[in-house]
């Protein structure tokens, strides 16, 4: 026998083997691209970030509005939460608006006493500001620093900073200048200033602290005492932390020492961070102790 022919597909009668066939591939040729699908990428990618901006202004501006309405209720630590998430993201081309969101955010610090972090956040408006320059910036900064001294106690540094703004125009700051004034013995001065503030407005916890404190110093006990209560008393109750220690040192003065350290004692209950009622509470602990004996 002979070798037996593998039968090709394509050779019916086994004479001849063809080779297997296929229609060779075509390669495709890449599309050149053109002007025309330059500008339509182009279109497609402006598209997607005017989508990703609008969203995000329409996110920013919605908590910018709620934290405003906040601020203006004086609820200054909610507002200060919306204001930071108003914030994010922090995109090109938002830079005066995120910065007016800082400004606000700085006044509510200062109306909290915050006045290092208001000092921070207009450091933060500079920076985000560039090399344009921003109307007014320097004076609330110097003003933050000024009351930032008053509250580190350091009133001689304090007094030509809010002294000049508040010649400047801005006349709450009467109080504090009138303050500084009494804090570094001037009390003619200060009382010049203390009544420029009675002019317009009513006694205030702030004032009836500070009338304590220096009938304290001067030895006047039943006036500190008439200024004490009548501060526990008033609706006004912004300073009431200065009135309650005015009162410790009232009765530590007067050797009352168990109501004092009674006092002190209710007082770091309240304000556990106070150094100074902290430091009243522990000497009075010695003295209370010792005259119960």
């Amino acid at each position: 026998m002979g070798r037996r022919r593998r039968i090709n597909k394509r050779d019916k009668y086994g004479i001849y083997e063809i080779p297997e066939y296929s229609t060779p591939k075509r390669r495709k040729r890449k599309k050149k691209r053109t002007l025309k699908d330059f500008f339509k990428g182009l279109a497609a990618a402006a598209l997607v970030i005017a989508l990703v901006y609008g969203v995000s202004f329409g996110v920013k501006y919605s908590m910018r509005d709620k934290a405003v309405s906040l601020y203006e209720q004086g609820d200054y630590e909610g507002a200060l939460a919306l204001f930071e998430e108003g914030l994010k993201p922090q995109l090109p081309f938002f830079e005066d608006f995120d910065n007016d969101i800082r400004f606000h955010m700085a006044d509510c610090y200062i109306n909290q006493g915050e006045y290092g972090d208001a000092c921070y956040m207009y450091n933060k408006i500079r920076l985000w500001s560039g090399k344009k320059k921003i109307k007014g910036i320097d004076k609330l900064e110097k003003i933050a620093y000024g009351l930032q001294l008053y509250a580190w106690q350091e009133y001689r540094g304090a007094l030509p900073i809010l002294l000049e703004a508040y010649e400047n125009g801005y006349g709450d700051l009467v109080l504090y200048v009138g303050s500084c004034y009494g804090q570094t013995g001037d009390l003619n001065n200060m009382q010049l200033y203390y009544d420029v503030f009675l002019q317009n407005n009513p006694m205030n916890s702030f004032m009836y602290a500070q009338y304590a404190a220096i009938a304290l110093d001067e030895g006047r006990m039943e006036d500190a005492l008439n200024y004490i209560e009548t501060g526990k008393q008033i609706e006004d109750q912004s300073n009431i932390k200065e009135i309650l220690y005015d009162e410790i040192v009232y009765y530590e003065k007067q050797k009352d020492y168990n109501t004092a350290y009674e006092k002190a004692k209710s007082f770091i209950e309240a304000y556990p961070a106070d150094a100074d009622g902290k430091n009243e509470y522990d000497i009075l602990y010695t003295r209370q102790t010792l005259s119960d004996h």
